[in-house]
Formats: structure tokens, sequence, C-alpha cells
């Protein structure tokens, strides 16, 4: 329902700018005398926005039931262009559809372009701020001026010519009036333009309705300092990664230019313990760009996060960075660059990162397996687990305990789909389901960047994972094959499955700071380019307010996802728990998240404990939206950052 209301008014407003052109080049171009004129046009266009504004209200009065968060912005915008619409053809067109006997007739050409054009500009305005902003809704209406006033500089014979005194209606003011929309969209364009260099110690803040006495980040402890504090020693577990190209052969025979990992894509699967001290060299042999270590999901201390710009200055060519911290937290995560990562991650700078419990035995009868999902190319790509497209065979005997570790490396949804045996989800970004109930066959929309653990005991027939299309086939003998799809499971839903348990905090708690951050797509210009433009609260990356928490802060955020696209919003350093969805609390085990997608249409409410100090990037895990403008940061009160981000640096997270 939501999806079919969003894109038909976003179709419909996207119509009337250029109807709202056409009728504004009529408007201006044809002679004011009374009498035939091009009535029917007239009534058409004219005919035409008004329907498109009064269809833009009825969209925004289906939408009430999401919330006044999505009918609020299209009444306002839509409400007041329907109302001048109505009001022009009351007060002028009306009339002149009636004949002095009453009856209905052509209506001569009306007069009063003014009139008219306020109608237009009405619709036209109301379209263009609720799809590109004020700004460009301001932009957008000088460009039609400018539009009508050329059309209207066509030559024309001394019959035509427009009456002594309408400037508007000359050659040289319509060539005026295309100059001036030029050059509007031009400095619209460069007013896009990201900074060439920028701090994330700086810019606009927001508080979330706590107290700022001594809330400042400058002039404190630098993130460098933030090492952590069981860092010493011995570690006991040693790595080390080199960046580097080389050619990847996918089973189907396909090879692919790729940035990896030692030379392997996926990288290699990091396995450790819990309690381990773990040392990883990051070593950089990619020609011209630099690279950094993410550990995507896992509480690092801040100066370990690996984020250009923001805890280090990427790894140049030829250069090494080391990161060492303690791996506290049992579960499924991964690793990827974050220095470019739009681009980065999709060219195969990616590997799992598994955290074992401390007594986990050396070796073990449990078939432990991460299948790692990922699209080459681009998103619409080649679709892999690992480096399969197609059916991937393993042989398991029947009664074995087997896990299976799911992780999306990519931006969109994953649809997993199991079946061929009871199982058990046991575990989602890392942190254990509670009492998990025994579910025959399980489909998994997985969001961008989120993991999810499945657990069962091999049968003595085939298990078949499918994720989207490359497949995995469990058989005793190990050579049997997909056979025909079973019927579809139903879709797990993460807030009703398992049983309650006790948190920390909850709903009713007290709130130290309380954030909404509404989620919408704009069409306009990004860094000086033309470009689907995604935005927090109205405004892109480095506009958007930091979130400003000190250390113990509960801390509430409520994401409002207004656009038609799914957005996995992942805040590093942090898990967040789902505290309701759409208004409803969730009812089964504790939903623990460090990346939540959040659906169109969807309203998620999320609480965290502010126990990491640092600058902590809050994105978008579809990199390229990220790289779009959706991004902002969590930062601690008195921390601050010497690194920099921007064209002028070598550091450029997304």
């Amino acid at each position: 329902m939501f999806l079919w209301v969003h894109y038909t008014d976003m179709v419909t407003a996207l119509l009337a700018m250029p109807i709202a052109v056409a009728a504004g080049w009529v408007v201006m171009h044809v002679p004011a005398s009374q009498g035939s004129g091009p009535s029917r046009v007239w009534r058409l266009l004219f005919g035409l926005l008004l329907g498109g504004a009064a269809l833009r209200v009825v969209a925004a009065l289906l939408l009430l039931p999401n919330g006044w968060d999505f009918a609020g912005p299209r009444l306002a915008f839509a409400g007041p262009a329907l109302v001048v619409a109505v009001t022009v053809f009351w007060l002028w067109v009306r009339p002149m559809l009636r004949s002095p006997g009453g009856k209905w007739r052509v209506a001569p050409w009306p007069g009063d372009y003014w009139a008219v054009a306020a109608a237009v500009g009405g619709v036209l305005v109301a379209s263009a701020a609720q799809l590109a902003g004020l700004r460009a809704a301001a932009m957008t209406g000088v460009g039609v001026m400018g539009a009508a006033a050329l059309g209207s500089a066509r030559r024309r014979t001394r019959k035509d010519r427009a009456p002594a005194g309408r400037w508007w209606r000359t050659p040289a003011k319509g060539a005026l009036g295309l100059a001036v929309a030029a050059a509007v969209l031009v400095a619209w364009s460069t007013a896009s333009q990201l900074p060439a260099r920028h701090s994330m110690a700086g810019g606009p803040v927001d508080i979330g309705g706590g107290s700022m006495i001594g809330h400042s980040h400058h002039g404190g402890a630098s993130v460098t300092t933030l090492t952590g504090t069981d860092t010493e020693g011995v570690p006991a577990r040693r790595f080390t990664l080199t960046a580097q190209a080389a050619m990847v052969e996918l089973d189907s025979g396909q090879r692919v230019e790729a940035w990896t990992f030692n030379g392997i894509a996926p990288g290699p699967q990091l396995r450790v313990r819990q309690g381990d001290l773990v040392e990883v060299t990051l070593v950089n042999r990619l020609p011209g760009v630099g690279v950094t270590l993410h550990w995507h999901g896992v509480d690092v201390p801040n100066a370990m996060d690996g984020v250009a710009g923001v805890t280090q200055d990427a790894v140049a060519p030829g250069s090494r960075f080391v990161y060492r911290f303690r791996a506290t937290q049992v579960g499924t995560y991964w690793y990827h660059s974050h220095e470019m990562s739009s681009i980065q991650v999709r060219r195969g700078l990616f590997g799992a990162f598994v955290v074992l419990p401390a007594d986990a035995p050396e070796q073990s009868d449990t078939v432990d397996e991460t299948a790692l999902r990922h699209t080459w190319v681009d998103e619409d790509g080649v679709a892999t687990l690992g480096v399969t497209t197609t059916v991937q065979r393993r042989q398991v005997p029947a009664g074995r305990q087997v896990r299976l570790r799911l992780v999306n490396t990519d931006g969109n949804p994953a649809t997993f789909t199991l079946t061929g045996a009871p199982l058990r989800v046991v575990a989602i970004d890392g942190t254990d389901v509670h009492e998990p109930n025994i579910l025959n066959g399980v489909r998994i929309l997985v969001g961008g960047g989120a993991r999810y653990d499945l657990a069962f005991t091999m049968p003595d027939q085939p298990v078949v994972l499918r994720a989207d299309g490359p497949t995995i086939v469990y058989s005793p003998d190990g050579n049997a094959g997909p056979g025909r799809e079973s019927p579809v499971p139903a879709v797990l839903d993460p807030a009703r499955y398992g049983t309650p348990a006790g948190t920390p905090f909850g709903a009713d708690s007290h709130f130290d700071r309380r954030f909404t951050l509404r989620v919408d797509e704009r069409l306009g210009f990004y860094d000086g380019r033309p470009a689907v433009r995604y935005t927090l609260n109205n405004r892109s990356f480095p506009d958007v307010p930091m979130l400003m928490v000190s250390p113990g802060d509960l801390v509430e955020v409520t994401y409002v996802n207004r656009s038609g696209q799914h957005h996995p919003m992942h805040l590093h350093g942090h898990h967040m728990l789902l505290l309701n969805r759409d208004g409803r609390p969730t009812t089964g085990s504790p939903w623990w998240v460090d990346t939540l997608d959040v659906g169109p249409g969807e309203t998620y409410r999320v609480a965290f404990r502010a126990d990491n100090p640092g600058i902590w990037m809050d994105h978008c895990h579809n990199l390229e939206h990220a790289a779009n403008g959706m991004i902002l940061h969590l930062a601690y009160t008195g921390i601050t950052t010497p690194f920099q981000t921007g064209h002028g640096t070598a550091n450029h997270p997304e």
C-alpha cells in the first residue's frame, strides 16, 4: 500500500513539472485580447494541474495511518497548491465558462495572465518542494519563467505581435529568461559541491533534548587515544591482510577484476575466541588508492573502527596500519574497507570475522560454515555465495549438527531460504536469540550488512539453502541437486520470533537523549552532479547535525523511512535494542542489531546505552545511498578528531 501510494504521488509530482512548464509557456505566449483563444489547451493543462494537486492531497490522506511524518509533508505542500488552483478556477476561470444566459460555453482565453500563473506556480512549487526541497522549488520556478519567456520569443508576424508593454514577450527578454534559468541551475549545482576539507569534529549538532553543559567536541581527547583499556600484551591471534588487485574466477567461469585481501575474494575468514587479543596488520598494495579495515558489528575501541577521515587516515599504497582489540562479543561479523566503501566493498574488499565462545573446542563435529552473499560489478550484477553463482554441493553426514552464518554484503535486502530440515534461527547480528522456536523451513529477508545464524541437525535427505539465485545443497552423499523448489516458507519476523527475556532497559525507561531521523530521497544535485540525493531530516552529509551524547546516556532513536527504498541503518560501535516497529512493541526475543533494515513506510524505535566513547558513523549501509548523502555521526562530548574528509584529502569513507 505504502509503495503504491508513494510512487503514484511521486509520478504525479514529476508530471506536474512539465505540465506547469507547458502551461506557463501558453500563458506567456498567447495574446491578451479577449476572444476564442486556445481554450481547449488551457482547460486541459489547468485541469491536469488541478487534478494532480487533488491526487497528491488524496495520497497524503491515504498515508495518514502511517503517521503524520508521512502525510504531513505532502499535505503541507500539495494542500496550499490545491487551494490556489481551486481559487483561481472559481474566481477567474469559472465565470468565463458561462454565457450571460447561464449556459456553458467555450471559454475565451483569460486575460489575467498573472492569476493563472499563480495557480501554475503554486502547483509547480508544491511538487518541486516535495521532491527536491525548497531550494529546488525556487530554482525550478525560475526555470519555468525562463522557459516560458524563451518559448514566446519566436519570430512573429506583425499581426501576431504582442501588444506594446508586454516586456516578457520580446526575444531579448526571452533570451534573458533562459540565461537566468541557466544561471540559477549552475548556482544550484555549485552550491551542492562538498567542501574540499571537512572535519567530523565541526558542524551542526543535535543534543536530543539533553543539556549542553560541557558538551563540546572541540579541544578534548582525540579519537587516536581511544585504543581500549585491555589491549596490552601478546596477541592471541595475529593476522596480516594485504589489499591487492587480483583476478577472481566465479564458478560460472566468469572472471572479475577484483580488489582483494590476500589475493582471494571473499577475503580470509578470521576466526578468534572470546577474550582473545586480536592483532591485524593491514598492508596496502593497491595502485593509487587508500584502504582501511572496518569491523562491521564489532564494538571495537573508536581508534580501531577503521573509518577513513574519522578515526584514521586511509592507508596509502605501500603503507600499513595495525589494528588491535579485544574480542569480547561472540557472534558472526564481517570486515570491509571503509575508504571509498561504495566502490571497494563491491570490488571485493571484505571477509568474514567470527568470534567463537572462549571454551569452544579446537576440533568439533559441528559443521560451521559462513555464507557471504555478494553481488559483483554493481547492484544488478552477478549474485554469488562466495564465488558460487549456481549450485554448490556439500557432503554432511546425517545426524551432524550444522551452523550456517548468513552475511549480506550488499546494500539491498537479500532473501535466504532454507528447506529440508527443522531449524532454529539462533542469532541475529551476533546476538543470541532467546529460546528460538523450531521452524520447518524459513525465508529470511537479510538487510544490507546484517547477519543471521541458523542451526539444524542434518537429516538423511538434502537440505537446500537459496540466496536469490546461488544455491548450496547439503546432503549425506554430497551429490544431491536442489530438486524442485519446496513450498516457500513464511518470511521470518524477528519482532515476533523467540521468547521474551529481561533487558537492561526498555520502552518505558527514562531516556537522556531522544532523536528522530526522517529518511527521504530527493531529486537534485549532490557534490555538483545530478543525483538522487538521500537525506536525513531533509539534509545530506555534511549538513546533517551530529548526534551528541555523554558517556552513560540512555539514548532513544526513531527511524522514519519516508522513501520508497530500503535503508539498512548501521550504527558503528554500539548495538541497538528494538523497542517497537510502526508503534507496535516487539513480542519475541529481545531483538538486538547493529544494522537495522528500515523498509519503505516503516518506523522503528530503538535504544542503546552510550558506553563506547568516540566519534562514530551512523549511516545507510546501502553504500551507494551513503555516498549520495545518507551519513551522520554520533559524537561523545569532549571527543575530537584530527582527521578530515573531502576532495582535498586522501580520505573518502563512502
